[in-house]
């Protein structure tokens, strides 16, 4: 028997966020993949205008690369209020974790470093964003010149910002995680100390740190599967759900 298709309005909405040193665009490999009607990417600025603030206005998964991940645990329980947005239903984490910042109780990157690509951007922000996107796996040059302002905050929540206590107790059912074992970025002894057993971790063996780049098709699979495990948005009113 042929299950019937969802209506665009029906589907869950797809929310994306980006990683440090990239913008939207990122992601156009995954979309090509992904039958999606409507997905809405967050921008971080870090090479021109922000665009932070808009949401699916149905139901919807959120999906996270690297920093973007880690804002999508930070802000989950707190950024989908007012008349326009959805509730966030699951999680996809690519290349992701719930912590980037060294800690006595966690093997991060040492602040040090990180402070050193922050001082770096004082003087030559476009160099510290072509070493970093280098050392990622992409030779391409950014798109634009560097917002050294923006870049130097997200560092400053990447040195600090810990998510680990806002994972879904409901793990299994709301979120997904794709990791490479040949991340340079996010190695996989701290992708498995932001994701402790029994939450679920996918492993691309010879994935590196831009999976959606260099591995597309899996993670549309991955974000499909979940987007398909959501109850459907049927009948829903934004309008009416968050007055």
């Amino acid at each position: 028997m042929t299950m019937p298709v969802p209506a665009p309005s029906e589907r869950p909405g797809l929310l994306l966020v980006h990683g440090w040193g990239f913008t939207p665009d990122f992601w156009n490999p995954v979309l090509d993949r992904l039958d999606h009607p409507d997905p809405v990417t967050l921008d971080f600025g870090f090479f021109g205008p922000d665009s932070l603030a808009a949401r699916p206005t149905r139901p919807f998964v959120a999906v996270g690369h690297s920093l973007g991940a880690l804002w999508l645990l930070l802000h989950r329980s707190e950024a989908w209020v007012g008349p326009c947005a959805g509730p966030c239903v699951g999680l996809v984490l690519l290349n992701g974790f719930a912590r980037f910042g060294a800690a006595p109780d966690y093997p991060g990157v040492a602040p040090r470093i990180i402070d050193r690509m922050a001082h770096g951007l004082d003087s030559n922000p476009n160099d510290v964003v072509a070493t970093f996107r280098a050392r990622a796996g992409i030779a391409t040059p950014a798109p634009a010149p560097a917002r050294a302002d923006r870049l130097a905050h997200a560092l400053r929540l990447l040195r600090d910002a810990d998510a680990r206590a806002t994972l879904p107790p409901d793990g299994m059912a709301t979120l997904r995680i794709l990791a490479g074992r040949q991340d340079p970025i996010v190695p996989p002894d701290m992708t498995t100390a932001s994701f402790p057993a029994p939450l679920p971790v996918d492993w691309v063996e010879d994935g590196g740190h831009l999976l959606p780049l260099t591995h597309p098709a899996r993670c549309a699979a991955l974000i499909a599967d979940l987007l398909a495990a959501v109850p459907p948005a049927r009948g829903a009113d934004p309008a009416k759900d968050h007055p």
